[in-house]
């Protein structure tokens, strides 16, 4: 059961990511932005990505998600730092899920291009219509809309 203060995405809009990803996440370096409980890196290492990295405010959840991933032996590491700060680079595939209430959207699309990943999916609410300058297709699930974008090599 996930932590209260975590909105954790719908088994249906986490499947339909990982559909629309296919392929592209064996052998790939993988970031979850806001990860909360780390479910998007986890399911990610699962599929064959190389190794995930979980980024979440909270030190609570990194160290739940680092408990983890050494109970189940897998390559995922948490750190506890702000999506909005991080720098870290070399990944293939982001995905971010913000909370509700988030409304840095530019900012955090700023952040991703700086990360300069082949492909990219920002999770958001209907509401808040995002159009980064390298749109590559939307995926919608009522309110909860996923927006890709990047080089999609």
């Amino acid at each position: 059961m996930p932590p209260r203060d975590v909105r954790p995405t719908s088994e249906r809009a986490r499947q339909a990511y990982f559909n629309i990803v296919g392929d592209r996440v064996r052998g790939a370096r993988f970031l979850d932005l806001f990860a909360g409980t780390g479910a998007f890196a986890f399911e990610a290492v699962s599929r064959g990505a190389a190794e995930a990295v979980a980024v979440d405010s909270s030190r609570k959840h990194i160290a739940e998600i680092e408990s983890k991933a050494t109970e189940w032996s897998v390559p995922v590491k948490g750190v506890v730092a702000d999506a909005l700060k991080y720098q870290a680079g070399g990944f293939d595939l982001v995905f971010a899920d913000p909370p509700y209430d988030f409304d840095r959207y530019d900012d955090l699309i700023a952040v991703i291009d700086r990360i300069d990943p082949s492909l990219a999916a920002i999770e958001h609410r209907s509401k808040n219509e995002l159009a980064p300058a390298t749109f590559i297709r939307r995926a919608e699930y009522g309110e909860v809309w996923i927006t890709f974008f990047g080089r999609n090599r």
